[in-house]
């Protein structure tokens, strides 16, 4: 009953009775009890579940989604898009997971993924995936770079394995997966992406022109030693073309008698598992090269070596490593070093020891974890990596050098000397270096290499550089050595470096 104002009672008072004032109530007592409803249910149908089954029943929970998609569909206030909804479970889904490389795939990313496999794709030129490891569970996992490709804008920029991307275009990159990240920096050719990167705790921002990037399979040349040639291959992407490459490249540097070979996979992030067990097989006889398994037994496969060699079993192998070594890679790095084939020089290799499936659907599709790979002695390097044969160090710059660094960028020193010596001399470089290191505090190594990497910045990579790369230097020096099959034959295994540590 409604009082009016005049304080009179009304002659018929249900005639003035409060609808919204009624239906405020209602509503509230309806939206009470559907909250204590789902409660209930959020509650209950576990202990139900607990009760009843061992296990949860998956065909309960999936009956149970396709309800609420359906009364979402129906009910939401706004009528919804269903391919928004089914996209957001996916991607719910493989979300849950907590598994970088287990991802949903729009109709870009399904079409840039596809790219990877031929090698050619507008972009600038990084191999990155999500940070694997974090300070701690709050902490923000960024995306990061695996390697730069060659020839291309983040390889003339000085962008290194282990460096953060943080931002792209501004956009902070903790919530992005990594697929959604590469299709963000990929665009057409003559585009503009801009990159916050954090090295250490430096950050700096970088603005790139992306362009035409075409990856090469392989790289190789014959270096001259004291002792006579080596031959260097350096396998830059594992695709279709790397092993029939390869058998070429080593049938032609039999031919001139080369029976010391090294192999770089530093800063190759993967490929194809394909191609690196054909590679693979090149160099051995006999053995498993690799295996999967995963919880279907499908994916539970040796990949073993045939008879034939491309080299002679004696012939002398080196295997280079690094941070940048992953996946495929590490398959190669492990089945060398398991066989005692090679003798692995370098740094620790990134650790991804996962095999990924991709699964069309419609006009995209999604990148499920089906397996993990083991190498001949049976171990899993997923998160781990592998640990090389001989460590070498690439010499770093540290946190107030990188500050340094930055400075004498901003400065534009080496611009200028650039413009008035285009193509310093070595005595050149040091000389200017020296000088330069007096007003910087960067070691004077690093600043020669720079200014040599400035002056050949729009020339095309080397194949190989024996004025500053340590490691290859070292390598060189150990596969000449008299003492080079005593070094390999007292390596250890995997599973014999595991059991060690354990």
């Amino acid at each position: 009953m409604r009082i009016p104002v005049s304080g009179k009672k009304e002659s018929n008072p249900m005639k003035h009775i409060d609808v919204p004032a009624i239906r405020k109530q209602i509503i509230s007592f309806v939206s009470l009890a559907v909250v204590l409803a789902l409660s209930f249910v959020t509650v209950s149908v576990p202990e139900l579940y607990a009760q009843q089954l061992k296990t949860p029943d998956s065909k309960q929970y999936s009956l149970l989604l396709q309800n609420i998609y359906h009364f979402i569909l129906q009910n939401y206030v706004e009528e919804p898009d269903p391919t928004k909804l089914y996209e957001g479970a996916v991607k719910g889904m493989l979300d849950s997971l907590n598994d970088p490389y287990s991802t949903y795939l729009d109709e870009d990313m399904m079409s840039d993924l596809m790219s990877d496999t031929t090698g050619i794709y507008g972009g600038i030129g990084l191999y990155i995936s999500k940070q694997a490891t974090v300070a701690n569970e709050n902490a923000p996992r960024y995306i990061e770079v695996v390697s730069p490709i060659e020839d291309t804008p983040a390889w003339r920029e000085g962008i290194r394995p282990g460096d953060l991307i943080i931002k792209i275009d501004g956009e902070d990159t903790s919530p992005l997966s990594t697929d959604k990240a590469s299709a963000k920096i990929r665009g057409e050719a003559g585009t503009t992406v801009t990159l916050t990167f954090r090295r250490g705790t430096y950050e700096f921002e970088i603005t790139f022109t992306r362009t035409k990037i075409e990856i090469p399979a392989l790289k190789s040349a014959l270096i001259q030693t004291a002792n006579g040639n080596v031959g260097y291959i350096r396998i830059i992407e594992w695709n279709a073309n790397t092993a029939p490459q390869m058998k070429t490249v080593l049938q032609d540097m039999k031919k001139q008698s080369i029976d010391k070979f090294i192999l770089d996979v530093r800063s190759n992030p993967g490929g194809l598992l394909s191609s690196v067990v054909d590679v693979s097989d090149l160099f051995l006889s006999t053995n498993v090269i690799v295996s999967t398994k995963g919880r279907s037994s499908s994916e539970n496969y040796e990949y073993k070596a045939k008879p034939d060699l491309a080299i002679p079993a004696t012939d002398r192998m080196i295997v280079l490593i690094d941070q940048g070594s992953a996946s495929a890679s590490e398959i190669f790095a492990g089945a060398m070093k398991d066989t005692k084939r090679a003798l692995l020089v370098g740094e620790k290799t990134y650790g991804k020891g996962s095999v990924q499936q991709i699964f069309p659907l419609d006009k995209g599709g999604f990148k499920l974890t089906m397996a993990h790979y083991y190498t001949p002695s049976g171990i899993d390097i997923d998160k781990v990596g592998i640990e090389p044969d001989v460590k070498v160090p690439e010499p770093t710059l540290n946190d107030k050098e990188l500050e340094e660094l930055q400075r004498l960028y901003d400065a534009g020193d080496i611009a200028r000397y650039l413009e008035s010596n285009p193509q310093p001399t070595l005595a050149d470089r040091k000389a200017f270096a020296a000088e330069l290191a007096q007003k910087y505090k960067i070691q004077e190594i690093f600043i020669e290499k720079i200014i040599r990497d400035e002056a050949e910045r729009s020339m095309p990579a080397r194949i190989y550089d024996l004025e500053y790369d340590i490691q290859l230097q070292k390598a060189l020096d150990f596969i000449e050595s008299a003492d080079f099959e005593q070094m390999l034959e007292n390596t250890k295994t995997l599973a014999q470096v595991r059991a060690l540590s354990n």
